[in-house]
């Protein structure tokens, strides 16, 4: 690790034919890794107002709007370059308290990144100071299909009694009673999923400074396992083992509900950034 002074020539005069990657923002005086995007290239801290950004020089034939576009179809150039993306500011937080920009995160000049870090000087710093001490962890909540329709069976009578309806039936009205308890079934298992995402939230918020409850998309989850809870949570580092341990204690007291907690982390804390406007 070193402090960057050098800043490479990127002339102006002419339309440019590279950028400024800014991978975070940090405190002026943070040490930055001595390799950047491409592996040669320096991260330079340019600092402004207060804000350091750890940055380094990239060809906008790779990382202008359109090339970049296009790159981001390539999974091997998106994996390698992602990678470096998070080397990098995975070795700032190491040295003290981060904002992750985003990747793909691109200036067209210095004077444009820094006018950027100069009009939000005020909230940025505010930020810093905010996450000095603290972590992302990450909290996800895993419904089980048949163990939760399991356990809906085992104590809700009104199912219970519907599907029991069906018994000695005739065929008929089999059917029409067996489609009515499935229906019933479903929408109960709707309802119960939302009900213990709020109880998990419930639970492991008066360890978390700040939450995050993000959208839930189409999330990798075991066979037989939906994503249905899905949150950012920032920590105070000494609350990051009661945040875990409240999370195991939430996982033993329904274990028999079709419903988990899996923890991660710690991360940058990119959902705790302020937004950047930028140049591509």
């Amino acid at each position: 690790m070193r402090a960057a002074r050098d800043v490479p020539n990127v002339s102006a005069a002419s339309p440019p034919a590279h950028g400024w990657y800014v991978y975070a923002l940090v405190l002026p005086g943070n040490l930055v890794p001595p390799e950047g995007m491409d592996g040669e290239s320096p991260v330079t801290l340019l600092a402004s107002r207060g804000i350091g950004a750890a940055a380094s020089v990239v060809p906008l034939a790779e990382f202008g709007s359109e090339p970049l576009r296009r790159n981001l179809q390539d999974v091997g150039w998106l994996e390698e370059k992602v990678r470096r993306h998070e080397r990098v500011v995975e070795a700032l937080l190491a040295r003290g308290p981060v904002l992750p920009l985003r990747f793909g995160t691109v200036f067209l000049g210095i004077e444009r990144l820094r006018a950027v870090l100069a009009k939000n000087a005020r909230t940025l710093r505010e930020a810093l100071r905010y996450v000095a001490g603290k972590e992302e962890w990450g909290l996800k909540g895993f419904s089980h299909r048949v163990s939760l329709r399991t356990a809906l069976l085992r104590g809700d009578p009104a199912i219970f009694a519907q599907g029991a309806a069906a018994t000695g039936a005739s065929p008929g009205h089999r059917f029409f009673a067996l489609r009515k308890a499935e229906e019933l079934l479903a929408a109960r298992s709707l309802e119960r999923e939302v009900e213990l995402a709020d109880d998990a939230v419930a639970a492991v918020v008066p360890r978390v400074a700040r939450l995050v409850r993000n959208p839930i998309a189409a999330e990798f989850a075991p066979e037989g396992e939906r994503v249905v809870l899905n949150l950012a949570c920032l920590l105070d580092r000494r609350a990051v083992e009661p945040f875990l341990e409240e999370a195991e204690r939430w996982n033993r007291d329904h274990r028999h509900d079709g419903f988990r907690l899996t923890a991660s982390g710690p991360w940058p804390p990119y959902h705790f950034t302020p937004g950047l406007p930028v140049d591509a």
